[in-house]
């Protein structure tokens, strides 16, 4: 990795470093990273003027955590100090190089309360301040906003630019790949819509995720992932109204549309939608007498 590929505009290539000239203090490093295909990198950022934070740096392979000390020893050369590490949420491509890269620059981690007690069980990876929605990051122009926003992850965070430079998404969408909302690791679909639509009352915004080069228009990535969560919605609602009422009658119905071979995660996208529909009072859950495991579902009928 070059000083000139950390400090100028480069292509927008998902694997390659990004920064724009409207908003040098924010620089996108992409790190190889154990994540989901068809992504097969995970975003670090390294934001900040005479004083840096870098987020998110997601990788447990040596080579790419090296090719990111590499990049901060270049700006470290050049009277830019490294003071912590932030994590989005608690995902392992997110959060695997947080401990090795601390610990080569002597800078605490930081992160949403929710995102500590997810790590707490692990002793390689420890949480040194927490944060919380509307504290201010001092970095850049005029600071980074903390935005608390839940559904794929209980402690996910984004970091807005008050300076104007743009949104630091996490996983809430992306520009290389999808999202997940998986209820067996805490995703909520009802909290992921809510943050989804939070995000969408900022305005145009350029967006820099988690995985994938930045959107200029990033409301409209937004309004997109939003658009397409909705019409999962009425599928699986009519799908139910069919008269399918258990996990693996709902899915082909309701993912007609999606290969055979994503089924697996396509199923936690639809239990993510059910628990949505049942906390807003549309669907009713029955569990089965003969298996506590096995839950049938129903819309339910006016009364």
């Amino acid at each position: 990795m070059t000083q000139s590929a950390v400090l100028t505009p480069s292509l927008a290539q998902p694997d390659q470093p990004q920064t724009v000239a409207s908003a040098p203090w924010i620089r996108r490093i992409p790190l190889r990273s154990p994540t989901l295909p068809p992504a097969t990198h995970t975003n670090a950022y390294v934001i900040g003027e005479s004083e840096l934070v870098v987020i998110d740096p997601g990788s447990p392979w040596p080579d790419a955590q090296h090719a990111l000390v590499s990049a901060l020893r270049t700006l470290e050369s050049n009277g830019q100090k490294l003071s912590a590490v932030v994590l989005s949420h608690h995902h392992f491509d997110h959060v695997s190089g947080a401990m090795d890269l601390a610990a080569a620059f002597s800078v605490p981690v930081w992160a949403h309360e929710h995102t500590a007690r997810r790590l707490g069980t692990r002793p390689d990876l420890r949480i040194d301040e927490q944060l919380r929605e509307g504290d201010v990051l001092p970095f850049g122009p005029r600071g980074f906003s903390v935005l608390h926003t839940p559904g794929h992850a209980p402690g996910h965070i984004c970091l807005l630019d008050q300076a104007g430079g743009g949104l630091l998404a996490g996983d809430m969408v992306a520009s290389q790949g999808t999202i997940i909302v998986s209820p067996q690791d805490e995703g909520d679909m009802a909290l992921y819509l809510d943050s989804l639509r939070r995000l969408l009352q900022l305005g145009r915004q350029r967006i820099w995720p988690a995985h994938g080069i930045a959107v200029e228009e990033g409301d409209k990535l937004v309004g997109r992932y939003l658009e397409h969560r909705l019409l999962r919605e009425r599928k699986v609602v009519q799908a139910l109204a069919t008269g399918a009422d258990t996990i693996d009658a709902l899915l082909p119905l309701a993912y007609d549309d999606t290969p055979v071979a994503l089924y697996p995660l396509a199923q936690e996208s639809l239990l993510a939608h059910l628990l949505a529909l049942l906390t807003s009072g549309q669907v009713d859950a029955m569990p089965s007498d003969s298996s506590p495991a096995a839950v049938t579902y129903r819309l339910r009928t006016a009364r």
